[in-house]
């Protein structure tokens, strides 16, 4: 780990990964050396070691521009500035904690976040939906407009207008933004519209439930208010969970878990089912690509993936099953679901960095 000490001139050695706000790590190194095995957790080393390192964008922005905070810098005060001037609400002033009487400033720095967030995420194919790094996206928006709404008053359609902001900062670095701005504004409006009509009756089933705990002096929302707030009204548990924390309360996560574990199982089943045609996931990991570089197979060709509609021809160099690779003339088994085929080429991104893997026909 890097470290940077924002005071300088002094041995801040005792001061790492201790919270203190001046001493914050902006890089960091890690050694990949095993897999870990899914069902037994066994660590297996890894047939080839390698080195991964991850820099923290916006703090090392903070350290260069000499801010105190990644909201002070100009990755945000752009956004701060809209914020400010769409909605006529005082300036953003960096308070934390019990200092942000009404929560303005915590609202800014969601919204800004946020919006940032979903602009990227949608430019790079990602849409809000109900399941996986969707439904994510669709928990990051409605947490923000629920500040905007309840916090600044903001206004049916404020957090979309937001979008030309974050384009216009990073449009430079980031040119593809400008080309799917309208996709994004788009995308975003819908769902805006769509968990507004909600917003309103949640947040006043909230505050009357909240306030009915108060006077029988309980502080712990149940599991199943919070399921119906979830599944009735559209509000993320985890958004449940901060509106009860801004009122000194927490919410029954176990008993809400309970409610949603016979669905999320019913989900997972299906999602197995589609990806494995109904057998057990089919991957190709550390041991089966250690088995093909020993059998001298050269590691695909991608180059393709960065030229559009193209369709290049590829040869086969391997297949394999749930029982190994398959010999040479060897037929698969109709035991099989489906199979994984190695070619020598191929147009497809892999899965990587969070991102799903493309997908097409052969």
């Amino acid at each position: 780990e890097l470290h940077y000490d924002r005071i300088g001139g002094r041995n801040a050695a005792d001061l790492v990964n201790m919270d203190d706000p001046n001493v914050l790590e902006v890089w960091n190194i890690v050694f990949i050396q095993f897999n870990r095995e899914a069902g037994t957790g066994d660590l297996k080393p890894l047939p080839n070691k390698h080195v991964d390192t991850g820099m923290g964008f916006e703090r090392l922005v903070s350290v260069l521009q000499d801010k105190p905070s990644n909201y002070d810098t100009d990755v945000f005060q752009p956004l701060f500035k809209a914020i400010e001037e769409k909605l006529g609400v005082e300036p953003y002033a960096g308070k934390l904690g019990k200092e942000d009487v009404g929560l303005k400033d915590t609202a800014y720095r969601v919204i800004a976040d946020h919006a940032r967030t979903l602009t990227f995420a949608i430019t790079d194919g990602a849409v809000p939906s109900n399941e996986g790094r969707g439904y994510v996206l669709r928990r990051i928006l409605r947490r923000a407009v629920r500040y905007g709404q309840q916090m600044l008053g903001a206004p049916p359609g404020f957090f979309t207008s937001l979008v030309p902001v974050v384009v216009d900062v990073f449009k430079e670095a980031f040119p593809e933004l400008e080309g799917r701005k309208d996709f994004v504004m788009e995308t975003l409006a819908e769902e805006e519209e769509s968990f507004e009509k909600m917003l309103t009756s949640g947040i006043k089933y909230f505050n009357e439930l909240s306030d009915d705990m108060k006077g029988r002096k309980e502080t712990v929302v149940s599991g199943e208010s919070a399921f119906y707030l979830y599944d009735t009204m559209g509000f993320p548990v985890d958004l449940t969970q901060v509106m009860a924390e801004e009122k000194g309360m927490t919410v029954d996560v176990a008993a809400f878990e309970g409610e949603m574990k016979a669905q999320k199982q019913r989900s997972r089943d299906a999602a197995l089912q589609k990806k494995s045609a109904g057998g057990a996931p089919l991957v190709l990991e550390a041991a089966e690509t250690d088995v093909l570089q020993k059998g001298g197979v050269a590691v695909t060709d991608d180059k393709a993936k960065y030229e559009w509609d193209v369709e290049p021809e590829a040869e086969v160099k391997a297949i394999f099953t749930h029982s190994g690779f398959l010999g040479e003339g060897d037929a698969a088994d109709s035991e099989y679901e489906s199979v994984g085929v190695v070619l020598s080429g191929t147009p497809f991104y892999a899965e990587a960095g969070g991102q799903v893997a493309d997908t097409g026909a052969l």
